[in-house]
């Protein structure tokens, strides 16, 4: 009888243990290949940009969520790969303090509508029809993704396409989440 109530002792503790916030130190960005975690912490360059209306849109509108930045264009093979799973991605925690800001780089503005339209896109997209920022941000290849926490810092980058719905991308986002709410 003894033993039932410490198995059951400890298996509280442990499961009220894995609820708990997760500090930075605890997030394991490796869950997703290729990313490259950015330790500074530094606030990343604030800019202003036109959705697919003409309604001005600024990073700074999504203050306070986990923020997924992707440079993009419809030409780009990689970016047509990844967009669907970012796509499950963001209907998945969206209401959990999580978005995608999208912004389409140096490209027609109809092939970019048709784009987004075709796949099906339901988060913020922005145009950047110069590729200002794409350079600002120092993102020199297609797509290019950053992870941005809720004061603007950055966290991580991928330099690359990701499966952005894998169960590791999944699990990392979560864990940006939980540490977002301490």
């Amino acid at each position: 009888m003894i033993g039932h109530l410490v198995f059951f002792i400890m298996l509280f503790a442990f499961w009220s243990w894995s609820l708990r916030p997760l500090s930075a130190s605890e997030i394991n960005f490796q869950l997703v290949p290729n990313i490259e975690e950015l330790n500074d912490g530094s606030p990343m360059p604030a800019f202003t940009l036109p959705d697919p209306a003409g309604k001005k849109v600024s990073l700074k509108d999504f203050r306070g969520r986990i923020v997924m930045l992707n440079f993009w264009a419809s030409w780009c093979v990689p970016c047509r790969e990844e967009m669907p799973a970012m796509e499950h991605l963001y209907q998945e925690f969206r209401d959990k303090g999580f978005v995608i800001l999208s912004v389409n780089v140096r490209d027609k503005r109809e092939d970019a509508l048709a784009f987004i339209k075709n796949l099906g896109v339901s988060y913020p997209v922005v145009f950047d029809p110069t590729g200002r920022w794409m350079l600002r941000y120092r993102a020199w290849g297609l797509p290019n993704t950053y992870l941005i926490g809720p004061e603007g810092e950055e966290l991580a980058r991928m330099r690359a396409h990701a499966d952005w719905y894998s169960p590791g991308a999944r699990v990392l986002i979560q864990a940006l989440l939980s540490q977002k709410k301490k």
